[in-house]
């Protein structure tokens, strides 16, 4: 694994977002009744659930072969910066290279010790990993929550799938930030990112592992998980749209919609929340909500540039350059200082033999690196 996976980076803030008009009166915040039936569980097993509490779990917990390795690093590194570098490229190349050769693994959820020992990670289990052996080595490192713009399935025109993402940040002198993460080509330092406290990332784990095993048939050990991660962190609207998923696919509709309009509550712009609400009024018969939620998401996904960046990449693939061209350019239009809308651009104008255009596109694709990537 090589240390292109590593950035130094200045945070902003993605800004390109439309502007979504307030809900109508008609879409009410559940009462705190309707919120006790659905943490209850009873309506999912026939009886309140209330005494049952999934495990505590410890995240950060260190093996003393973890120490041993940390250690091993901190004494042939003396700078905060090259230490945490050296630590994750000690974690992630592979054993020939004389490291440990993490493998990603998107079907467990593990804690730092797990993750260690079985040498398998996702990105939280990784950030877990990291973040617990950089704070023994002595950096200042923290898990830091990355809004990840929606990634599009464009098998039709309407289809998305949106992930969620974290990876570590270790602060270094002068005030400079390190941004360690499993998956670069998922990460920009224009996303939208915030550093978050230790509970938080608990309530994202549980969230984790509740999906995972209500994905294994444990719809019981999934529900308690969930409601641990709300109970942690109630204003994590994703949670909320997982546990309306599973009063959904249980038949309990009038329930999953009291999730989905909670979770909507705290991330009125969250596009899955839009996307599962349309879905259930559609099945239900009531058609204009359906349509009020679609035409919403619609609106949201549209006015979103990573989402017109998806369609360039589509247009070109196919082959059409200048649908590809005017969506790019539109993208760009929202975010002008993301590099890989200009390194898009200059592919499409080389194709349509415009080099003078695709040099241009990729002088500004390198300034903007040289702004946004340290």
């Amino acid at each position: 694994m090589s240390l292109r996976y590593i950035l130094l980076a200045i945070v902003v803030s993605l800004s390109a977002c439309t502007q979504l008009e307030p809900l109508p009166e008609w879409v009410q915040t559940p009462t705190p009744q309707e919120l006790d039936e659905i943490l209850s569980g009873e309506a999912l097993f026939d009886a309140p659930v209330s005494d049952d509490t999934p495990p505590d779990y410890p995240l950060f917990e260190l093996t003393p072969q973890m120490r041993l390795v940390a250690d091993e690093v901190a004494m042939q590194h003396r700078s905060a910066a090259a230490r945490a570098q050296a630590l994750h490229q000690r974690l992630l190349s592979s054993p020939m290279a004389g490291g440990l050769g993490m493998r990603y693994s998107a079907l467990h959820t593990a804690t730092a010790r797990e993750a260690f020992e079985e040498r398998q990670v996702n990105c939280l289990s990784f950030t877990l990993m990291y973040v617990a052996m950089a704070r023994h080595m002595g950096l200042k490192a923290e898990v830091n929550d990355v809004k990840v713009p929606p990634s599009w399935d464009l098998r039709d025109n309407e289809t998305f799938l949106l992930f969620r993402h974290v990876n570590a940040k270790v602060m270094l002198p002068f005030g400079d930030q390190l941004v360690i993460d499993l998956e670069m080509e998922r990460y920009s330092p224009m996303y939208d990112q915030t550093v978050i406290e230790d509970q938080r990332v608990a309530a994202q784990f549980y969230n984790n592992r509740g999906m995972e095993l209500i994905a294994e048939g444990q719809s019981r050990a999934g529900f308690l998980h969930l409601r641990k991660a709300l109970s942690l962190d109630p204003q994590q609207g994703f949670v909320w749209n997982n546990l309306g998923t599973l009063y959904r696919g249980k038949g309990h509709l009038h329930k999953a919609e009291t999730a989905y309009l909670q979770g909507l509550a705290q991330a009125p712009t969250d596009l899955t929340l839009m996307s599962n609400l349309s879905g259930l009024y559609q099945s239900a018969g009531e058609e204009e909500k359906a349509a009020y939620f679609y035409q919403r998401a619609r609106a949201h996904r549209n006015g979103n540039p990573y989402y017109l960046y998806s369609l360039a990449q589509e247009q070109l693939a196919e082959g059409n350059l200048v649908e590809a061209e005017r969506y790019v350019k539109a993208a760009m239009k929202q975010e002008n200082q993301e590099p890989r809308f200009y390194t898009l651009a200059a592919e499409i104008y080389e194709r349509r033999n415009l080099p003078d255009k695709a040099e241009a596109m990729r002088e500004q694709a390198e300034r903007w690196k040289g702004e946004v990537y340290l």
